[in-house]
């Protein structure tokens, strides 16, 4: 989730009504107005200890990969060198799974399912949410795969256009769906953009909406509509939105790029890049890194060389700091 300022989109945990202003200042500023209200009471006390007593600058520039892809969200042109945007990183599950009997007919048996499902959310009234995903189910004309989650989705009968599921990867389960419905979760988001499968999203809260709106910019999918203002009739027309060819080609663009991307390798290596590694090295073995800083002599040293220099009496081990 991005915490660095930028014209290019707002917070994602700023819900604001721009008004007249200037949308790419309104923007920039909501981050500001986020980390205000995530640093009252204590900001102003640990920057006068930065400042006044460490001698640091009040912000310091840490380098920050985010691990998005950029088929997604381009990197935004505002943003200053050390911030990177390195691509998704995703395990493996679905390689090693074994669908059950019934669920593995259930794909054959039909047409292509859509996969509604909102991961551990729980909601308040799970039986009326149930009905409603069934009736938008009907209304759109769809087959589908509702996850049962945390919240008790699907506790009663279901039609056999329905079929039920629990734990499943995404990794195995998306690329056997047409179009995926789900909270918004940056990590539910990536499996199914990744996979080439539109994408709705339905946020309840946090990032979701923010990963939703994303989602219809770049054309993988249509607006977000939050939890509390879905009906049966706007979860129809967002599956039917997510169907069509248009959005289709769109997010298989997206999942080309994505294939090529490696974002655990380019993180690794953004990280590497940021490291000062001459600052790093021992100043006795200079091919390793040190641990150790002697107090006294203000020596940096690998813990082989701290273990000489103690064993013969250089230095003192009460002086040795990690």
């Amino acid at each position: 989730m991005p915490w660095s300022p930028t014209k290019a989109f707002h917070h994602p945990l700023a819900a604001m009504e721009y008004g007249d202003i200037d949308k790419p200042v309104a923007n920039y500023f909501s981050f500001a107005v986020m980390e205000l209200l995530t640093w009252q009471g204590l900001g102003d006390l640990i920057n006068k200890f930065r400042v006044q007593t460490l001698k640091l600058d009040a912000r310091l520039r840490v380098p920050h990969s985010y691990l998005w892809s950029q088929s997604l969200i381009a990197r935004p042109p505002d943003w200053p060198p050390h911030l990177s945007v390195t691509g998704f990183s995703f395990l493996d599950q679905g390689s090693t799974y074994t669908p059950p009997e019934d669920l593995a007919a259930f794909l054959q048996k039909g047409p292509t399912p859509v996969y509604i499902g909102f991961g551990s959310i729980v909601v308040d009234d799970p039986k009326k949410l149930t009905e409603l995903i069934l009736e938008a189910v009907r209304l759109a004309g769809v087959r589908a795969i509702v996850s049962k989650g945390w919240g008790g989705i699907g506790g009663g009968e279901v039609p056999d256009s329905v079929y039920l599921i629990g734990n499943c990867p995404h990794d195995w389960l998306f690329q056997r769906v047409s179009c995926v419905v789900h909270h918004g979760g940056a990590g539910t988001t990536a499996a199914g953009i990744a996979l080439g499968v539109p994408t709705v999203v339905v946020p309840f809260f946090g990032d979701q909406p923010f990963w939703g709106q994303m989602i219809a910019r770049a054309g993988a999918g249509p607006k977000p509509v939050p939890f509390k203002q879905m009906t049966a009739e706007s979860l129809a027309a967002s599956i039917k939105f997510a169907l069509r060819d248009e959005v289709k080609i769109a997010v298989q663009e997206m999942a080309a790029q994505i294939a090529k991307e490696d974002g655990a390798a380019a993180t690794v290596e953004a990280f590497e890049q940021n490291l000062d590694i001459d600052k790093m090295r021992c100043h006795v073995c200079p091919e390793r890194l040190a641990v150790w800083r002697d107090k006294k002599t203000g020596a940096h040293l690998c813990s082989l060389a701290a273990c000489v220099l103690v064993k013969d009496g250089s230095i003192h081990p009460r002086h040795l700091r990690l």
